[in-house]
């Protein structure tokens, strides 16, 4: 059977908005989840339906499921609106929208079900965040559904928050980078990311498979901002480096004040620590296309910008 009436968890975000409206232009019919119908009229007009609700609540999906064949859930649970509590972290809140979700295409009769998390996402792993990414990981690949995790590392697209701050720092004479600067990270294009998510949508081999997803340019930290830098005709600015040791000292008060979720900011600084290499051989050798470089990448999130 092809799969034609999507489902999309996120389609307010970065990544979800972008695979929503690929989705549309493909022919697909696509149905979204949203807390505010409102902030998602752009897809609306586009033909997307519009479900408002929340994924911690059951009831939003007492009849969201209706006729769908596939489900993609693309979620940040460092978002401010994902209110954690002493008791609840953040990766909880996302854990028990999962189990929602996962009850509702069993009464749907929902097979399908594609999860973005990222690269480096382990059982070991040093911060919490991403310990947290990989239970939510194992409960949906041994939920019974035909799902499959694409496994991003940084993703280079117009409105990206990770490269929104690297192009920021690229525009400048002088960028503050956090951490020490040499942390690695293969790249993708937001529409390669795209072109993966849906290509994989129809392929039964993808069942049960956990897919890292990127580039041939492994890159530092720095090197993401000076090749910015150089695609958007600019000198290499000159760098600060913040401690991050610092940084997770002030993370309790820095949470407080802007009314992050507990444990939000640190998990972010945690993970900003990490290099997020993977091996992207896997899928490119089931889907067979080659992904943009990082400076085609970036050229191309330059030109979206300036639309």
């Amino acid at each position: 059977m092809i799969m034609k009436n999507i489902f999309v968890i996120g389609a307010s975000g970065f990544v979800g908005s972008y695979l929503t409206r690929q989705l549309l232009s493909e022919g697909y019919r696509v149905r979204c989840l949203a807390r505010n119908p409102q902030k998602m009229k752009d897809l609306a007009r586009n033909g997307c339906e519009i479900i408002e609700g929340d994924i911690t609540d059951l009831s939003s999906f007492e009849h969201a499921l209706e006729s769908m064949d596939a489900v993609y859930i693309s979620i940040h649970t460092l978002a401010p609106q994902q209110a954690g509590t002493v008791d609840q972290g953040f990766m909880d809140i996302e854990m028990s929208g999962l189990q929602n979700i996962v009850r509702a295409c069993e009464v749907h009769k929902v097979r399908r079900l594609i999860y973005v998390t990222s690269i480096g996402i382990s059982s070991d792993s040093k911060d919490a965040w991403t310990r947290g990414r990989w239970k939510t990981q194992q409960y949906l690949l041994n939920s019974g559904l035909d799902v499959t995790v694409i496994q991003p590392g940084m993703i280079v697209g117009s409105g990206g928050q990770g490269f929104n701050m690297v192009l920021d720092n690229a525009h400048r004479s002088l960028a503050f980078v956090i951490g020490n600067g040499h942390n690695q990270f293969r790249c993708i294009a937001i529409d390669d990311l795209v072109f993966d998510l849906i290509g994989i949508l129809n392929e039964p081999k993808s069942y049960g498979q956990c897919y890292q997803v990127g580039g041939d340019d492994i890159l530092s930290s720095d090197q993401l901002i000076d090749i910015a830098a150089e695609v958007a005709g600019r000198p290499h600015p000159k760098k600060i480096h913040i401690s991050l040791a610092l940084l997770r000292l002030a993370a309790p008060l820095i949470e407080r004040v802007s009314k992050a979720p507990k444990g939000a900011i640190k998990g972010a600084l945690d993970s900003l620590g990490q290099d997020m290499i993977g091996d992207s051989s896997a899928i490119r050798a089931l889907l067979g296309r080659r992904p943009l470089s990082y400076k085609q990448a970036v050229d191309l999130a330059l030109k979206m910008y300036k639309k």
